[in-house]
């Protein structure tokens, strides 16, 4: 389906695309197209020059073409064909449209910067088999122990029925993705929480693995770097097997689990008051019976 543009309120158009309708001011109503075998970085230069030869190249269509460029380092073959992209400029829309589009995206700038989402047009019911693996290709989730894909599975059910009038929202990390119906109604979302698998027991070596993990995806807060300082620095008491330790600070938490996810023997809670100051509790399992 390609984009067309009707008059909406004054000064505004309509523009209804195969991801979704959207009101834009009017000055953006003219969509500028263009059409390419797949998402490449050779596609994004060519458009920018043009862009720019014509002067429609703003400081914030720039930043978003800038950010899905890099984004594509990182984005399987698989997910840059049979795709469309909507670009998000300040007074220009552009667009991508690479083979038969199954899978759109748009680049927008978000409350953090620039971001991309990503949306499935799943027809009159949302099943199973509407879920694919290419869809999450290249994303890491949040949760070691149950990804996002099994979870949005869980919520479909197996059922061929599936689910009617429906929009289903995953936002873990980076990952911005929406599968939506022909007419939906309700809205569920799937938000994971950090879990992470230590394997047998906290080492010094996963400490740093997953604090660089953190930082290199821009994920570490002040408060939760305080929290891996701590770690780090007294390590020797988080040692063990079957240990759950939870992080917390600025509105964000985090669990490191080690041995058996479902069996705990022992919990630690480390968390910062104030002035980021880090405080620890440690809960036994025989702590845990008590309460009982």
């Amino acid at each position: 389906m390609s984009p067309a543009s009707h008059s909406g309120p004054k000064d505004t158009c309509v523009v209804e695309t195969d991801q979704s309708v959207k009101t834009y001011s009017g000055i953006m109503c003219d969509i500028k197209q263009f059409t390419v075998p797949i998402l490449d970085l050779e596609s994004f230069l060519a458009a920018k020059v043009k862009l720019r030869q014509e002067g429609l190249l703003d400081a914030q269509l720039k930043s978003n073409l800038e950010h899905v460029t890099r984004l594509l380092d990182s984005m399987p073959a698989a997910k840059r064909r049979d795709v469309s992209l909507l670009v998000e400029g300040e007074r220009q829309l552009i667009r991508f449209t690479a083979g038969t589009p199954g899978l759109h995206y748009t680049v927008r700038q978000g409350a953090a910067g620039p971001e991309l989402l990503q949306r499935v047009q799943a027809g009159p019911r949302l099943t199973r088999a509407s879920i694919t693996k290419t869809h999450f290709a290249g994303h890491r989730c949040r949760d070691d122990f149950e990804s996002c894909m099994e979870r949005a599975h869980q919520v479909v059910g197996t059922s061929e029925v599936g689910l009617v009038n429906v929009e289903l929202k995953i936002a873990c990390g980076e990952l911005l993705l929406t599968y939506a119906t022909s007419h939906p109604q309700a809205t569920v979302e799937i938000r994971p929480q950090r879990r992470v698998n230590l394997g047998k027991a906290l080492t010094l070596d996963k400490i740093l693995e997953v604090k660089n993990s953190l930082e290199e995806t821009g994920a570490m807060s002040r408060g939760l770097q305080a929290c891996f300082q701590h770690l780090l620095a007294n390590h020797s008491q988080y040692q063990g097997e079957n240990n759950r330790i939870v992080l917390q600070s600025d509105g964000e938490m985090m669990e490191l689990i080690s041995g058996r996810r479902d069996y705990h023997s022992a919990q630690h809670y480390v968390f910062t008051g104030p002035d980021n100051q880090v405080q620890s509790h440690r809960v036994q399992d025989i702590d845990l019976w008590d309460d009982e």
